[in-house]
């Protein structure tokens, strides 16, 4: 029996760069992942419904009931079709409610999941679009404490939840703002390459960061001063203005939402990237934890449930 034989439901973690397309079963197990360049914004992927023929066409042939569910940047307004924001609090159910239904063709239909917004103290909005899918599926459903999780990323998010709905989050730029001092400004001339996966420099900015009250438009640029007085090995200085930033985030984000050192933080995310996270709360004694891969496809089975869709 083949896999799509045993699947219940296709998921779409379809993002800027990238589209994960995953195959779960009736009972929510994941039965495989495939992974595309064809994101929102790549050349190749921009024709929205030739990609979903190309990539989920195959598939509904073979099963033409399987239902469609896709959440991220596909929803935006550089997307295949806008869906507003859902004002938090929200969890699965809220979700499930306000899916969009789309009908690609006469036969075939597609349920977008909205994204998230949130207004901060100061009135400020604040967006989501993907990330509250991933935290949906790893969010507990009991009365216990406050949930803390971190999504790393171009744009990573820092959210909390409680009770089976996600509460309040914040965005920052860190990813963003470290490529364009690193390869756009007079801070990344002096680097060199680095000569291992993480330099002591990293857990140096990191340290340095959190535990001054000095400007980070300051601190970043010690990233030149120090190397310029040969304080900062030239293959260090990437790596030491990342964990300023990384640094200044979780400093920002710990006081923001009052977050106790004793508290666990679960970093959604794959790769090098988490672990430089994991890396840098560990440093300052901040209890964290990687959660399971493949959050948005559990996210988008429960939400997929919650609106009987399957």
């Amino acid at each position: 029996m083949s896999t799509i034989d045993n699947t219940a439901l296709i998921g779409l973690d379809w993002g800027t760069t990238s589209l994960r397309l995953h195959l779960i079963g009736s009972d929510g197990t994941l039965l495989e992942t495939i992974y595309s360049p064809e994101g929102i914004m790549s050349p190749e992927g921009k024709d929205f419904a030739k990609t979903f023929e190309k990539l989920v066409g195959p598939w509904l042939k073979e099963k033409p009931s399987l239902p469609v569910i896709a959440s991220g940047m596909i929803t935006s307004r550089n997307g295949w079709l806008e869906t507003p924001y859902l004002p938090l609090p929200a969890g699965a159910s809220d979700f499930a409610s306000a899916l969009t239904c789309f009908d690609i063709n006469a036969v075939q239909k597609i349920y977008f999941v909205t994204g998230a917004s949130y207004q901060n103290d100061a009135g400020d909005p604040d967006i989501m679009r993907g990330e509250e899918v991933q935290i949906v599926g790893c969010l507990q459903e009991n009365n216990g404490p406050t949930e803390i999780f971190l999504l790393p990323g171009t744009h990573s998010k820092w959210a909390t939840a409680r009770s089976g709905k996600i509460e309040s989050f914040m965005s920052f730029m860190t990813g963003e703002i470290f490529d364009l001092l690193k390869n756009h400004s007079i801070l990344g001339t002096l680097a060199t390459p680095n000569k291992k996966p993480l330099s002591d420099g990293f857990l140096n900015g990191v340290k340095r960061m959190f535990g001054s009250n000095r400007s980070l438009l300051h601190q970043v640029f010690s990233a030149r001063t120090l190397a310029l007085f040969d304080q900062l090995p030239s293959d260090e200085i990437s790596d030491f203005l990342s964990g300023l930033l990384i640094g200044d985030e979780v400093k920002s984000a710990m006081s923001e939402f009052n977050i106790a050192a004793s508290e666990t933080v679960h970093i959604i995310g794959r790769g090098d990237l988490a672990e430089k996270y994991s890396i840098a709360l560990d440093a300052l004694n901040i209890s964290n934890k990687i959660a399971p891969e493949h959050a948005a496809a559990t996210g988008l089975y429960q939400i997929a449930k919650g609106a009987r869709i399957i």
